[in-house]
């Protein structure tokens, strides 16, 4: 059992209580996020949590946008996951075509394209889910045109681009924000996720979180990934959808 972990969010303090392992009958998702910078490398992180994992998500980056790259390659998936491609990329559309027919949805970073509402239509067309990301830097607002377009939103709780950037606790008040402009969006919530920050973001609201580096830098990936589904769990108020 965990001691109390306190944060401060913006300017609310929130301390959540000390994690347990209750689950309740909505879940929260946990998407384990795998950077790959060829085709072995892939193979191998899904091979990690090919026990365990019924979600991935997959982390596509074109050194333009972030720094680095991963997935950008022609590259092939395994069928019995469920994929969410998470796209940092200046040309969604391409990266999209990789993903049709084997992905159920994509993420479109607003800060990434001029066109988001043809971004989004993209998606659609190719019979991808659609949500958007937005940045440390950019307000939940930006995303407030296209909420009646779009399945959900992807909160970034870190820069981009690398495993291991420190969280940013201030970006989850986006959560909350985001909840309020679009109560059905699905809220996800990536970056600097353990045990504490992790239920942090599902007490501001997050239905998913993504999580990369305490699964596939951990001794026992299988131990983290349950650790985090626990923690997620019973951090989750009691009646949300």
């Amino acid at each position: 059992m965990l001691n109390k972990v306190t944060f401060l969010v913006e300017e609310k303090t929130i301390t959540l209580p000390a994690i347990g392992v209750v689950r309740r009958a909505t879940m929260v998702t946990v998407l384990p996020a795998i950077i790959a910078g060829d085709q072995a490398e892939l193979d191998g992180r899904l091979a990690v949590v090919a026990g365990f994992a019924d979600n991935v998500m997959l982390d596509v980056m074109d050194g333009v946008f972030v720094p680095g790259k991963s997935l950008d390659f022609e590259y092939t998936l395994p069928k019995g996951p469920r994929y969410q491609g998470h796209v940092m990329a200046v040309d969604p559309s391409r990266h999209m075509d990789r993903l049709a027919g084997v992905a159920d949805s994509a993420v479109i970073h607003v800060e990434a394209v001029e066109d988001v509402a043809g971004a989004v239509a993209g998606a659609r067309d190719r019979g991808l889910g659609a949500y958007l990301g937005v940045n440390p830097g950019t307000p939940a607002e930006a995303v407030a045109p296209y909420i009646s377009r779009i399945d959900g939103v992807l909160v970034m709780t870190v820069e981009p681009g690398r495993y291991g950037a420190p969280f940013l606790p201030r970006c989850l008040a986006k959560v909350e924000a985001l909840k309020a402009l679009g109560p059905e969006l699905v809220l996800e919530v990536d970056g600097g996720m353990n045990l504490e920050t992790a239920a942090l973001a599902v007490e501001m609201g997050a239905d998913a979180v993504a999580v990369g580096s305490y699964i596939f830098s951990s001794g026992d990936p299988s131990k983290a990934y349950t650790g985090i589904l626990d923690a997620v769990q019973a951090a989750r108020p009691p009646g949300r959808r």
